[in-house]
């Protein structure tokens, strides 16, 4: 009972933070909390002679460069390949394992910076014991801080969506004519008939609906091309970067700990909501 039950949470949606700016602000926050840490602390058994504290704050200092370098190398990494950071597809154990790789990377990089500063052999027996100092500080609150923040998160998101009152409208029926980039690549249909629209690497799936069985055709264009030519229609509205969707057929208003999420009529998959769009999505419910 408690295995499964653990399955489920850690199989629970997290959000997921791969942007340079996101990654500068944490990486500095981070090294400026280690350097405070070693020097408050004086953890590990460390002892700083009278009148090498000075010094003794530019080691510490040092060790938070690292940290927040290892940070900008780890959030490279997850701009790079954004395929393998989808955060559709980020959960709570991801995120886990995703920082414990990210504590060893910082354990490896404390251990090169102390070979360069005292000539700490570089054998296994080092990597083990810088690995285990790092982990030491650092698995537990990276674990229970990911649980306890996808709780929190969940419930902010739930309540939020919870109030959003979807209220009956008259829905549109303007013609809608979007083009792909090859030639005769065109889809003519009426804006009630869209559903919405995903990017697909270099293409776009448009889901519509045609004798009300929903149906999805590609082209080859980008969102932004889609967006332009659909920027008349209030009700047709960019909601992440990945999609487009047709706030008339909105039935209902989710939230987990990524955000909102948009239930379509009669659409299986729910639409996600990029978290900086949210005070939007309310505002377009009122």
């Amino acid at each position: 009972m408690f295995i499964q039950s653990l399955k489920t949470r850690l199989a629970q949606p997290y959000p997921l933070r791969n942007s340079w700016r996101v990654g500068l602000i944490s990486g500095l926050t981070a090294g400026a909390f280690v350097s405070f840490f070693l020097y408050a602390f004086q953890p590990f058994g460390t002892k700083v002679p009278k009148g090498m504290e000075w010094q003794y704050f530019k080691v510490c200092l040092l060790f938070g460069l690292v940290t927040l370098a290892t940070t900008l190398l780890v959030t490279f990494l997850t701009v790079v390949f954004k395929k393998t950071f989808d955060e559709e597809k980020w959960v709570i154990w991801k995120e886990i394992l995703f920082n414990l790789f990210f504590i060893g990377c910082i354990g490896l990089g404390n251990l090169l910076l102390a070979h360069v500063l005292w000539n700490t052999p570089l054998s296994l027996k080092t990597i083990w014991y810088w690995q285990g100092a790092t982990f030491a500080v650092g698995v537990f609150p990276i674990t229970v801080g990911a649980l306890m923040a996808q709780v929190k998160l969940s419930r902010k998101y739930s309540a939020e969506a919870d109030k959003i009152a979807l209220k009956p409208h008259k829905p549109h029926t303007e013609e809608l004519i979007l083009e792909g980039d090859n030639q005769h690549e065109v889809i003519r249909i009426t804006s009630d008939q869209l559903a919405y629209i995903e990017a697909a690497d270099n293409y776009v799936r448009v889901f519509y609906f045609e004798n009300q069985q929903l149906r999805h055709d590609m082209l080859r264009a980008t969102m932004k091309k889609m967006e332009d030519a659909v920027s008349a229609h209030k009700q047709l509205f960019r909601c992440h970067r990945t999609y487009l969707v047709n706030l008339d057929l909105v039935q209902k208003v989710s939230g987990n700990a990524q955000g909102y999420r948009l239930h379509l009529h009669n659409v299986p998959e729910s639409i996600p909501v990029s978290r900086n769009l949210n005070n939007d999505i309310q505002q377009m419910f009122l």
